[in-house]
């Protein structure tokens, strides 16, 4: 089980999984401006087990506050290729864990487009950039990349770069090795961006809002924090203007593709306006 501690108002992560993802976006929120702010605020000091919402903290009066966490996409193509050859890219670093070494790992796959020189690829490349398929299996692509890591080996220091061909596609895995136990997986790829996509925010609040009673039962009162890592999403200031629908006390947009911005949201909730400053 993760667990974290909380240091100087910052949450130092430990471990790896969901709920080390979940304590990466917690350490994020609470280092910007309106996450501390929501730290003081709430006199938070002490963390609770929990799964039903994702964290409960002890307040001051003996109150329990609960944060669930849920992240928003869209579940384009492109998309869906990404999150697979992450989850794949997390287990090659799963693969190495085991064996004392911790990687932070970057996922490239190689398009021909980008160094073509005809019109049509130059086209092509324009309207569907990035890349939607992967050809090989998930087995076949983690048995690759861990071979030819292990084959070019991982140095103290320094950057591994291999290069893997599976039925005719290319990748570039980059691999660090990391001298703390944290590990990291990125994969690079180019999507078409949909600004402030705010029908797709209230779609993803609104599914939290069916759960809001269960969270109840383990808390007093319940914040919302909606994590953004989807570069097809793109988050402007505009956001400030819109009033969202929820049951929660509070609701933060934290944007992990803009320089990790953190918005609290304005809401209508019981036929009260709340907006990012008070009722």
């Amino acid at each position: 089980m993760t667990e974290f501690v909380h240091k100087g108002g910052q949450f130092i992560i430990q471990d790896d999984g969901q709920k080390g993802m979940e304590a990466t976006y917690l350490a994020l929120f609470t280092r910007n401006n309106l996450g501390e702010e929501w730290m003081k605020e709430n006199g938070i000091t002490t963390k609770i087990s929990s799964e039903c919402p994702d964290f409960l903290f002890k307040v001051p009066n003996n109150k329990i506050i609960g944060l669930e966490i849920v992240n928003i996409n869209l579940p384009s193509e492109n998309f869906k290729a990404t999150a697979r050859l992450n989850t794949i890219g997390r287990k090659v670093i799963a693969h190495f864990k085991e064996k004392g070494i911790h990687l932070s790992i970057v996922i490239d796959v190689y398009d021909s487009r980008e160094d073509g020189l005809s019109l049509k690829d130059n086209v092509d490349y324009w309207r569907k950039p990035g890349f939607s398929i992967l050809i090989g299996t998930d087995t076949e692509i983690k048995t690759a990349f861990i071979s030819q890591l292990e084959k070019q080996g991982i140095p103290d220091f320094g950057v591994t770069k291999a290069w893997v061909s599976i039925k005719g596609q290319r990748f570039i895995v980059t691999a660090t090795r990391m001298h703390e136990p944290h590990t990291s997986c990125h994969v690079n790829n180019m999507f078409r961006c949909i600004e402030n996509p705010f029908e797709l925010l209230q779609n993803t609040i609104n599914i939290k809002n069916k759960k809001y009673k269960s969270y109840l039962k383990n808390c007093d009162e319940c914040d919302l924090l909606v994590v953004s890592d989807d570069p097809q999403l793109n988050f402007t200031r505009g956001i400030n203007k819109k009033n969202f629908e929820s049951e929660f006390r509070n609701i933060y947009l934290l944007d992990l593709c803009n320089g990790s911005n953190v918005f609290k949201l304005n809401y209508i909730r019981k036929q009260l306006i709340r907006t990012n400053n008070k009722l």
